[in-house]
């Protein structure tokens, strides 16, 4: 195990690196902001941004990588991101910052795709699964590291700035330095909605709203923590604590996720989410301690939700399509995460510091619901594939998919328009028969109902006519009352 970490130190020496600068900058730009008293909505905005451009550069960055390869183009994106960084202490329109971040979000994608290509070209069915976890958990040191560093810049001048595009120029020495062959550059799997939407409706939803969740906490929690009255360090610590909390606890939720039913599970912890965030509103005093233990607890609920949506979606879909699934369900979740903090944003601005934990109570409110009335029939369930921990921050780079365990890409025919052409067309059967099923199950209901209808009404009638010796008045009446309680027939 040790000596498979080592042989990818270069490359997991980068992410951290990479990661680092991403912990550092996000939990800066919200402090800053707030201290200069700027919106929450410019704050989710430029949030939004950044996961928009990381959306985007999930197509460009391809383009870019086969035009030049990989190194030079792992080169040209973090010289963008260093720059498109470095102008932010030179530039002071925050509208332009906006563009600085979609920018900066297209090449850091571009960054992630090329190391995890090459983690992947490097593996094998028995390693990937180790692979992915030092990933995971690289990534995921780098991210609270970075978040944990601000406390270093207690002033909130540029200095955090300057520090993030020295960690962009550090991560690049690895990747420069290694001896590794080129990784085979794939093509990529088209996004079709219209498949996924069929197969793993629910999984797409919890995933929308789980990038809601997601996304706000990396944009607004330091700003929650500054209104609240923290300092820096308590604000690095706070952030660090719920960010670890949800990393340790993948296993432990996946071992229970293997035993017990995904869906309920699901429901069960976005419940949970809901009630343990109350006290968090800012309407009670809470001691810094008891804001800690019940951040962990947050983090333990909302990373979850992640991976275990990822989890029931792939029990519903064949191994030859999980690549376009979990492109789909990685771009659903990048548009969750940039809707998300711009919506927070505004109702913080309105409502003060205590609307972002009450965003994410209603976002796992709306969720509970919605599992509770949905019914999961099991019709394209296909043989359970063990929990998977997944990555905490969010970075939809579509090559992470092709180092999880699950997928398996040389069976895979998301990428073959043709079949997946076929994959549409017999799903569209699929529907045809199930509503032609239902039509007759319908009409087979009331056909039953209608014989029972006739012998009612031939009872009342022989009443009524067994009642007619008492008189013309009394038979009228039985007949109106008759009438008030059977509809009319035409």
């Amino acid at each position: 195990m040790i000596s498979l970490f080592l042989s990818f130190l270069s490359l997991y020496t980068a992410i951290l690196f990479l990661s680092l600068g991403t912990g550092l900058f996000n939990t800066y730009i919200a402090l800053f902001l707030t201290q200069n008293n700027v919106s929450e909505v410019w704050v989710g905005l430029l949030m939004a941004a950044y996961y928009t451009g990381l959306v985007l550069g999930a197509r460009t960055g391809h383009k870019l990588i086969v035009y030049v390869g990989h190194i030079r183009a792992y080169a040209i994106a973090a010289a963008i991101v260093a720059i498109m960084v470095l102008m932010q202490t030179i530039v002071s329109n925050i509208t332009l910052w906006l563009f600085f971040r979609v920018v900066v979000g297209m090449a850091m994608v571009t960054q992630y795709m090329i190391l995890e290509s090459w983690l992947n070209d490097q593996s094998d069915s028995t390693t990937r699964g180790s692979i992915f976890s030092f990933y995971m958990i690289m990534s995921s040191l780098g991210l609270v590291l970075g978040q944990a560093s601000i406390s270093v810049f207690p002033s909130l001048d540029h200095t955090p700035l300057i520090v993030v595009a020295i960690a962009t120029a550090l991560c690049l020495i690895p990747v420069a330095m290694t001896r590794r062959v080129h990784p085979v550059i794939h093509s990529q799997a088209p996004i079709k909605f219209q498949v996924f939407i069929r197969l793993v409706p629910m999984s797409m939803f919890i995933l929308f709203m789980a990038g809601c969740i997601t996304g706000t906490f990396y944009s607004l929690a330091p700003v929650y923590g500054i209104k609240l009255g923290l300092d820096t360090n308590q604000i690095a610590m706070f952030l660090s604590v719920c960010v670890m909390a949800g990393v340790l606890f993948q296993w432990p939720m996946g071992w229970l996720s293997d035993r017990v039913d995904r869906v309920k599970l699901i429901g069960i912890n976005v419940f949970l989410l809901t009630l343990v965030t109350i006290p968090l509103y800012g309407y009670w005093s809470v001691s810094f301690p008891l804001v800690l233990l019940l951040v962990a607890i947050v983090g333990i609920l909302q990373f979850t939700i992640y991976p275990l949506a990822i989890a029931f979606a792939n029990d519903h879909v064949e191994p030859g399509l999980r690549v376009g699934l979990s492109g789909v369900l990685l771009m659903v979740y990048g548009v969750g995460a940039g809707l998300g903090p711009v919506v927070a944003g505004k109702l913080m601005d309105v409502g003060g510091a205590g609307m972002f934990y009450i965003f994410t109570s209603a976002c796992a409110f709306i969720l509970t619901l919605f599992i509770r009335r949905q019914k999961v029939s099991g019709k394209y369930r296909v043989q359970q594939e063990p929990f998977v921990p997944m990555p905490v921050d969010i970075q939809p780079a579509p090559a992470v998919q092709d180092l999880d365990p699950r997928v398996d890409r040389s069976i895979d025919i998301s990428a073959d328009e043709a079949k997946m052409e076929e994959v549409i067309e017999q799903l569209k059967a699929d529907e045809e028969q199930e509503r032609l099923e239902q039509e007759r199950l319908e009409q087979e209901r009331l056909e039953a109902v209608v014989p029972a209808a006739d012998g009612q009404d031939g009872a009342q009638r022989e009443e009524v006519l067994l009642a007619e010796p008492a008189g013309d008045v009394a038979a009228e009446t039985e007949i109106l009352s008759d009438s008030k309680l059977r509809p009319a027939e035409p």
